[in-house]
């Protein structure tokens, strides 16, 4: 369940981690920790790609325990009351409405910022992380900085309320601060049949990626355009553009519809090696024992402990027979067809 806001007997307002920030981390480094798993366990020892797989595993694991703790941290990020807002990447202490001279939103190496300008008023606590702040003058933005990177909200919506709440009566400040968490429930629904949305487009992007090889390429170069105007926009435009949204929605189902197929070319190559060492074991067995290689394999696939997936790869081997000796022959996902090495024990 993704939190979002949470307004407490007191009129304050919670804003907390996106849980689909968490989830979004561990979906994109997941898929390259199996893939270096794989790597290590299926390479010698000592080769280019034993050492890759150890690479991809430690680098990309590394996100899985940061999406674990963004996916299960319930503190509040930020707090808002009819009284001041305090960040909690701050470090600081919570700035007074009456303290506050300015704010604006700020898009900082990516990532978004409400830069606060506090009056002599304020005293900053010192400590390592406000004395870095005052380097922020050089990049234009002020000591104090609320990050807004780890929650899903509306950055430009949530500085209007901040200008808004700042200038308004005392008085008035709970209404707004009831009004904002009203918009931004709202908001939850509608991103969680968005996300829905976007899930059904993903399945059908990978099946469209299984059956027609040339449909997978032109996902890739989409992906790769959007990718494209996403960083234009980023950088080149500081407003909240539409067509960024859109490019960067595109990127990001290209890139799991990529990631995703590439895991299921790894399963089929995988599953359907064991199938053909097994099967190759029964049919040398059967030799044994009549003499002979058999005419067909449907008995010897029946006799095999299989699962609906492997009976299904196993269903779409060939197998003919020769003078004296045998081929299985299998089409893979990519449209190749390899014969069975049983000496190898592998496609080729």
């Amino acid at each position: 369940m993704n939190k979002t806001t949470e307004l407490s007997l007191m009129t304050e307002l919670k804003l907390y981690k996106s849980s689909w920030k968490g989830i979004r981390i561990i979906a994109l480094c997941l898929p390259f920790v199996i893939i270096g798993i794989w790597m290590i366990s299926e390479k010698q020892k000592e080769t280019f790609d034993y050492l890759m797989g150890w690479f991809i595993t430690s680098f990309f694991g590394l996100g899985i325990p940061l999406g674990i703790f963004t996916l299960f941290d319930t503190r509040p990020q930020i707090k808002i009351n009819e009284n001041g807002i305090w960040d909690r990447t701050t470090n600081q202490n919570e700035i007074k409405w009456e303290q506050i001279r300015e704010s604006y939103l700020i898009d900082l190496y990516n990532q978004k910022f409400i830069s606060i300008a506090v009056d002599e008023t304020y005293v900053l606590k010192e400590s390592i992380f406000s004395r870095i702040s005052k380097l922020n003058k050089y990049f234009g933005v002020q000591e104090l900085n609320i990050n807004l990177s780890q929650i899903k909200i509306d950055e430009n919506k949530l500085t209007d309320f901040i200008n808004k709440i700042r200038t308004a009566e005392k008085s008035e400040r709970n209404n707004l601060i009831k009004n904002f968490k009203s918009d931004q429930s709202l908001n939850s629904n509608s991103d969680f049949k968005k996300y829905f949305t976007y899930l059904f487009i993903l399945i059908g992007l990978v099946l469209l990626s299984l059956t027609n090889f040339y449909a997978f390429w032109v996902i890739m170069v989409a992906m790769g355009i959007g990718g494209l105007l996403a960083r234009w926009y980023r950088v080149g435009n500081t407003n909240y553009s539409q067509l960024r949204k859109f490019s960067e929605r595109i990127a990001y189902l290209g890139f799991a519809n990529m990631v995703i197929i590439l895991l299921v070319f790894k399963a089929f190559d995988y599953t359907s090696n064991n199938i053909g060492i097994e099967m190759s074991r029964e049919i040398e067995t059967y030799k044994n024992n009549f003499g002979n290689y058999p005419k067909e394999i449907k008995t010897i696939s029946e006799k095999l402990d299989l699962n609906p997936i492997q009976k299904y790869i196993a269903n779409r081997i060939n197998y003919r027979k020769t003078e004296s000796e045998y081929v299985l022959e299998l089409e893979f996902l990519n449209h190749n067809h390899r014969e069975f090495d049983s000496d190898l024990n592998e496609w080729n």
